[in-house]
Order: structure tokens, then C-alpha cells, then sequence
């Protein structure tokens, strides 16, 4: 075949998508973030040949909890290989177990194409060093049948593509690639016009309304500046708040440009202090509290240690720090349990508060504002509440002081406007967020007498599985470091969570209670699921970044400097215990001995 060959090229993070079109067109683009499709074009063999680079998604999220602005510009990626593409390639890296949560997330992201995309597919595995003496026939039948499924979904398409040793593959795979399209009649993959019209249309009109915002907000700015109202005060306190692995500590960092704060070890609120621009800044960092699992099952110290932040010595804070990664979903439960959580401050919280987004790196080339109109009414609602305020990090580039500087102007502003926060909980006492429409997740919990000490328990447990899983992996790495490393995770979701029945309810409310009871172990099993989903693909791919790192700096024998893996270990360690490990009625007789076992791992391997 003559004819030029588009094709599109999805894959989660760490898929290695740019090493893929770099191998295929004899080029050398370094690999980085980005959410708009990339077009890439080159001869090969000559053929001319049309590459689109996709953005990545979490590879065990399922699509609810993919940010709408990827999902957008996932389906758009085809508008840029017009009439369409005639192959897409689902990269899968083989060191990677392949999860029942893997699959999911891949029928469902592709699942944004419609059915007939699974007609177009190539399965491409990368990393192939991790077969070793197994075929890959051998690989796919011992992964087991999630993957199996996906095989299946594309018609037994499958394709090994060695990046460092490109040879015959990229030829191979072109010879692929016309079979694709000769088993569909030289047609290309046929675009539902009306629903990718749609979403063009949709994803127009959010960059109109991210602009009608950003201009919103300069001229608010302006008009305050114009009034000469704003002046810098010489000292200022901050309190950082948000979720659990939202980026709290290392913002804290940014702000003070030091390491005043150690991720993971928080169980009461941290103070620290510094010289910022020759003011003096006062940062208070707190507990991380649930993303998607209900306020009723955190810990105590959560609200505990947040009043505590604001009423120490009566010194109020100037601005409440409100914390969210960027490339995440935001929704009605999202919105909810920040309500629930800064209930405690009173009403008049909002006036005080600035949403701070992190993690801007991996939005490199949309504005704040396209993610904000992206997501909907839930995080519009919020930045509106909080009177337009918001600000972007990059906590990977500390020396960006203007990211720093520009914060604090807008907290000068907000102080202009409303004065310094005053804590008043009779606010608080009167809220009964509990009747309002977005309490939708467990409504009946004093009916079904919901153990909360239980809940957390199985969390603690979720979380405890996936962690000895992500420590017996990097045992099996760092044994056999001489051979090319991999990220071989051999984590996975454990079994469902087990919820006691209630066995005090009467016979004549048996079966309401149990199926209200059934409804709502449903969800918290769901709620768990999402919350160790999205702790396992962070702290992972903490791992891979040090591993690589690791790597590249192991001295001619091949000796690994594997000191600062397990530091990322007891890392992780801290990062479940400060939450659910320290709550008084939590003791596990084995956990003494497990921490001691995480010891014993660090010395042994740190000599490895």
C-alpha cells in the first residue's frame, strides 16, 4: 500500500507513547505532559506517516475520575488526521501487571470513540526486556483474562515494539497496521461526526468562557490596584487545607522556598516560617482529609487540628489555602466533602479562602480556566464561593519566585477586601450540610448504624495491601538491577471490602435495612476503591521517577544507590499511617511487626 497511514496513539502514564512515535519516525522529542493532541508527520520506508500523540491518562482510574478536559480533547485527537485515522495503537507496558482495574480503564477511556474503535486497534507492548525467557503467548495467558479480554476486543491484534532496538519492529508493525486496514476494506476509522461535532462545539465554547473569566479577573485586579486599597503587609499567615496527596506540604515548601515540610507525617497541623520577598510568612500546613470517602470517616485530629490552625493564640490566619491538583476530576462529592470540611471555620471562610491549584506542570498548554469551565458546575460553584480566587503551582519548579510572588498579591487583595479571618463557629453549628442536595452518598448512616471505626479499618487495610505489594516489587527490582530496570508493579486492587451486617435491627425491618445497607456498602467499597486507586498510581509513579533517576546514576558495576528507593517506601508508610495508623481503636497486632520488617528491608537493601 502507497497511501499515507494516520494513526492515532493512546496510552495511560508511563505507556511510553513518545518513546513509541520517536522510535517509529527515527526521532529524538523528549517526552513531557501536555493535554492537546500532538501532530507528528514523517516518511518511513517511504511512506508518509501521520502520527497523533494523545494525552495520558491514570492508569487505574476509571473515566469518572479523568479530568473532562482530557476526555475532550481525547475524542478531538481524530480532527487532527482528517477524513480519520486508520489505526489507533493502545500502548500497554508489559512491566506492568495487568489489572481487572487496568482493563477498565482502558475499555472506558476508549469507550469515548464508540464500539467501532475496537475494529481499528493494535495492542503495542513496550518494555519487552520484562518477558525474559516468556513468550508473550505465555505473558498474556499468565496475566489472566483482563487482559485476555482486551486482546480479544481487538481482534487478537497484538504487536512487540522493542524502542531501543527498533530494527524490522517499526517495519513489522507497518505490515500490521495495512492488515488493520484491509480487514476494514481500505476504510478508515468513521468518526461519529455528530458527536465529535458536538463535543468540538462544547469544547469551543468552554475556551470562550475561560477567556470571559480570565478577563473577569484581570479587571477586578486592575480596579482594586486603580484604588490604591491594596497594600503588602509585612507579615502574613497562611493555612494550608485540602485532600490527601493533593500537593499541601510541598505548595508549603514552595511558598517558604525551603523544606519546612515532610510529606505524610502530619497528624496535627505544622508551622513554619520565612523570608519571602522580605516579608515575613507564616505557612500552617494541616492533615489531608478523604477525596471521594464521606467526612464522617476521617480521622478526628482532620477538623480537630484545622481549628486549632486558625484560633492558636488567637492569631487568625490572613488567607485559607484551599489545595487541588489540576489534572483531576472535580464533582458534586468533591464539592460536598470540601463543605463538610470547612464547615468547621463558619460561613465566613469563603471570603478568606483561595483555591490553589497544583500539579500545573502536567497542563502545560491550556489555561486554569479552560480545566475550571471544563469541569462543570461543582468546581465553578467552588471558585465562585470563593470570589474568583485561584492561583496556579508548578511545586516541580521551585525556582519560579514569580509563581510565589503572585500568590501573595492576591492575598493582599483578598485582606484589602475583607479584612484578616475571624473565626466564628456558631456558623458551623448551625449548618446542617446533611439535607442539602448534594448529600448523596450516605444519607441513612444513623439507620444502618454504620461502624465508622470499621470503615476506616478497611481503608487502612486497602491501603496496607497495595503497599506491601509496591515493597515486594521493588525487592524483585532492586535484586536484579543488573539486568535494565522496570517498573514492574505487581499491585492490585485486594478483595472487596468486607461490611459487617447489622444484627441489631428488627425482623420487621430486615429487608429495608438491608437493602439500604446493601446500597451503601456499595458505594464506600466504591469510595475505597477510588481513594487506593489514586494513592497507588501516585505513589507509583513516585517510584518509577526515583527509579529512573536511580539508574541513570549507578556507577560502572551496576550498583544501584537503592538508599533513596527505600527512603520512597518509608515514605509511603508515612503517608498511610499519619491518616488511619495512629487513630486510637485502629491497633493491628501485625503492624508492629511490619514496620519493623520495612527496617529491616531499608538496612538489608540499602547495602545492596
Amino acid at each position: 500500500m502507497d497511501q499515507e497511514i494516520r494513526v492515532v496513539v493512546l496510552g495511560h502514564q508511563s505507556s511510553e507513547k513518545t518513546s513509541v512515535i520517536n522510535s517509529i519516525l527515527g526521532e529524538d522529542e523528549a517526552d513531557r505532559f501536555f493535554v492537546k493532541s500532538v501532530r507528528r508527520d514523517g516518511d518511513v520506508n517511504g511512506r508518509k506517516i501521520a502520527l497523533i500523540n494523545t494525552p495520558y491518562w491514570w492508569n487505574i482510574f476509571d473515566l469518572r475520575d479523568s479530568p473532562e478536559v482530557i476526555k475532550q480533547e481525547l475524542v478531538c485527537s481524530v480532527f487532527l488526521c482528517p477524513p480519520g485515522p486508520h489505526v489507533f495503537l493502545l500502548v500497554v507496558d508489559l512491566s506492568l501487571s495487568f489489572t481487572q482495574e487496568h482493563r477498565i480503564s482502558i475499555e472506558e477511556h476508549l469507550g469515548l470513540f464508540g464500539d467501532r474503535i475496537w475494529s481499528h486497534v493494535i495492542v503495542l507492548f513496550t518494555r519487552t526486556v520484562s518477558l525474559k525467557d516468556e513468550s508473550i503467548e505465555q505473558h498474556i495467558q499468565n496475566q489472566g483474562e483482563d487482559l485476555q479480554q482486551i486482546i480479544q476486543r481487538c481482534g487478537h491484534r497484538y504487536h512487540i515494539f522493542d524502542i531501543e532496538n527498533k530494527g524490522n519492529g517499526v517495519e513489522e508493525l507497518l505490515v500490521k497496521i495495512d492488515g488493520v486496514v484491509t480487514v476494514n476494506n481500505g476504510k478508515h476509522f468513521e468518526t461519529d461526526d455528530e458527536k465529535l461535532l458536538e463535543v468540538k462545539k462544547k469544547r469551543e465554547e468552554i475556551q470562550e468562557r475561560a477567556k470571559a473569566r480570565q478577563t473577569m479577573v484581570q479587571e477586578k485586579t486592575e480596579q482594586l490596584t486603580e484604588k490604591g486599597d491594596v497594600f503588602p503587609l509585612r507579615s502574613l499567615r497562611l493555612v494550608l487545607v485540602g485532600w490527601i496527596l493533593a500537593g499541601k506540604s510541598v505548595a508549603g515548601n514552595t511558598i517558604l522556598n525551603d523544606d519546612v515540610f515532610k510529606a505524610g507525617k502530619i497528624k496535627s497541623y505544622v508551622e513554619g516560617s520565612g523570608d519571602v520577598n522580605g516579608r515575613k510568612i507564616t505557612v500552617m500546613d494541616t492533615p489531608g482529609w478523604w477525596k471521594f470517602v464521606s467526612t464522617q470517616f476521617n480521622p478526628e485530629f482532620i477538623q480537630t487540628s484545622l481549628l486549632e490552625s486558625v484560633s492558636e493564640s488567637g492569631k487568625f490566619p490572613h488567607a485559607v489555602i484551599l489545595v487541588i491538583p489540576a489534572d483531576t476530576s472535580f464533582k458534586k462529592e468533591q464539592k460536598r466533602i470540601i463543605e463538610e470540611n470547612l464547615s468547621v471555620l463558619g460561613e465566613e471562610v469563603w471570603k478568606h479562602t483561595i483555591v490553589l491549584f497544583t500539579w500545573s506542570d502536567r497542563f502545560p498548554d491550556i489555561s486554569i480556566e479552560e480545566h475550571i469551565e471544563s469541569e462543570g458546575d461543582a468546581l465553578q460553584w467552588l471558585i465562585e464561593k470563593c470570589g474568583n480566587r485561584y492561583h496556579v503551582f508548578d511545586n516541580t519548579d521551585r525556582k519560579n519566585r514569580d509563581q510565589v510572588t503572585q500568590l501573595l498579591q492576591k492575598i493582599d487583595q483578598m485582606v484589602a477586601e475583607n479584612c484578616l479571618f475571624s473565626l466564628d463557629t456558631r456558623c458551623a453549628a448551625e449548618m446542617n450540610l446533611h439535607e442539602t442536595d448534594t448529600q448523596q452518598d450516605l444519607d441513612s448512616e444513623e439507620e444502618i448504624n454504620l461502624d465508622t471505626q470499621h470503615v476506616m479499618k478497611l481503608i487502612n487495610e486497602d491501603l496496607k495491601n497495595r503497599l506491601k505489594g509496591l515493597k515486594n516489587t521493588t525487592k524483585e527490582i532492586l535484586m536484579d538491577f543488573t539486568e535494565d530496570i522496570d517498573v514492574a508493579s505487581h499491585i492490585s486492587m485486594p478483595e472487596p471490602p468486607e461490611f459487617k451486617e447489622d444484627e441489631s435491627n428488627n425482623p420487621s425491618e430486615t429487608q429495608i435495612i438491608k437493602h439500604q445497607q446493601e446500597i451503601i456498602q456499595e458505594k464506600l467499597q466504591d469510595q475505597i476503591k477510588r481513594e487506593g486507586n489514586r494513592w497507588e498510581a501516585i505513589l507509583m509513579e513516585g517510584l518509577f521517577n526515583i527509579l529512573q533517576i536511580s539508574k541513570e546514576s549507578c556507577d560502572e558495576n551496576g550498583i544501584q544507590r537503592s538508599d533513596e528507593v527505600w527512603k520512597w517506601l518509608q515514605r509511603c508508610e508515612e503517608y498511610r499511617t499519619s491518616a488511619y495508623g495512629s487513630i486510637s481503636n485502629l491497633s493491628d497486632p501485625t503492624e508492629d511487626s511490619q514496620n519493623r520488617e520495612t527496617s529491616e528491608d531499608t538496612e538489608t537493601f540499602s547495602q545492596a
